[in-house]
């Protein structure tokens, strides 16, 4: 099959390890032509590069990841969905396209997809990871029926019409999308989880002593810290167990909050909480795979089913895992159901506390986590599995 890609951010695809770059190298594995549209930087002209051997056409556009300003961010949207829209009609237009495969950001996707879809007369997989306007409406940054409301739901509402195929990561997802489209069919979609390539670290068992942790029971949150991630809670929790002199919160990450919970850690003057700057990504995985919980921290307002992306690295690297999640999703059923972690909702503080301390408490639990997150692993989360569920649903139309 010729195969395109459309994905708004990618790295490299010479880097195999990311997301979406390591299934687009798994159809090439198993024999498909493929062809990659995503974003380019501003400071380089639209071209077509070759990364591993792979086409990509990345296309000049401004920034919109980590811009502050929503009214440049949108108008960096639009220009972006128009640029890719003629780019690629423009490079591939005469290409014979049997399928097109992108992600659920931004909502004027659909934009790009309506006209692709007309030009190459081929279906659409959507892989619908993010519910943008429901989330914007939950944390009050416009009301559902404004404008800006009405606006991104028109687009979601298209994509979601376009698409001949969905892949999801949770059975929850597929209830979400139908309550808010009813005419969605249950047959187009498929669950599964999101994948990631094995990471190979080799066994140092120095990793804690080289940072200041030999001794302690680490838990660890690495990653964005903003508004949808709610680590007031994860202080909250810290400042009520510095009874436990062996146990540390370990916080690595960058963000608009991130300021404003240090000062919180100073303010309370808690004692059992570290910050460290973030690492290069060999760097982070051995210290990853040396703690002993890994951390998932959701706003509790929430407003869409969330499979957070850290959780592939905390099964690849066998790393206890308790989730504080919002009242929509069900990861933490996922959690249930699969046996590979705890889970409270964000603002239960005690149940949040005590689910560390029954890891820290019971050893044996954690060992049986990693167990089961190993097993889950090799079986559901390799890029070679969600490769077979979007053929297997595409073969059976």
């Amino acid at each position: 099959m010729n195969i395109l890609f459309h994905f708004v951010s990618l790295p490299s695809l010479d880097n195999p390890n990311s997301l979406y770059g390591s299934l687009i190298h798994e159809f090439v594995k198993n024999g498909h032509k493929v062809f990659v549209a995503t974003k380019g930087s501003r400071e380089e002209k639209t071209c077509i590069k070759i990364e591993a051997r792979i086409p990509v056409l990345r296309v000049s556009c401004d920034d919109f990841n980590g811009v502050s300003n929503n009214i440049k961010k949108a108008l960096a949207y639009q220009k972006y969905v128009l640029k890719q829209r003629h780019f690629i009609k423009k490079y591939w237009g005469k290409e014979r396209i049997n399928l097109i495969i992108s992600h659920s950001l931004p909502p004027e996707l659909g934009f790009i997809i309506k006209g692709l879809k007309r030009s190459f007369n081929c279906p659409f997989y959507l892989i619908q990871s993010d519910y943008t306007w429901q989330d914007a409406v939950a944390y009050g940054y416009f009301s559902k029926k404004g404008p800006i409301g009405l606006y991104y739901r028109f687009w979601e509402k298209l994509a979601f019409k376009l698409a001949d195929f969905i892949g999801v990561p949770t059975k929850g997802c597929v209830r979400f999308a139908r309550l808010q489209y009813p005419w969605l069919r249950e047959d187009q979609f498929a669950v599964y989880p999101f994948w990631q390539n094995h990471m190979v670290i080799k066994d140092d068992n120095a990793t804690k002593s080289k940072y200041g942790l030999e001794g302690k029971f680490v838990v660890i949150y690495g990653g964005n810290v903003g508004q949808a991630q709610r680590l007031e809670h994860l202080i909250d929790v810290a400042s009520r167990m510095q009874e436990y002199p062996d146990i540390l919160f370990l916080v690595l990450g960058k963000g608009a909050k991130l300021e404003s919970i240090k000062q919180m850690v100073f303010d309370k003057r808690i004692k059992n909480v570290e910050f460290k700057d973030l690492l290069p990504q060999e760097d982070y995985v051995k210290l990853l795979a040396s703690c002993d919980v890994g951390l998932i921290i959701l706003n509790e307002i929430h407003g869409s089913p969330n499979f957070p992306s850290k959780t592939m690295s905390y099964f690849d690297l066998q790393v206890p895992m308790v989730a504080a999640i919002d009242y929509v999703t069900d990861f933490g059923q996922f959690l249930e159901e699969t046996g590979t972690g705890l889970w409270n909702y964000s603002d239960d503080i005690e149940k949040f506390k005590s689910n560390i301390l029954r890891l820290h408490d019971n050893p044996e639990l954690g060992d049986a986590i990693r167990k089961k997150q190993r097993q889950y692993y090799d079986l559901y989360m390799r890029p070679e599995y969600a490769y077979r569920m979007i053929m297997n649903q595409i073969k059976a139309e």
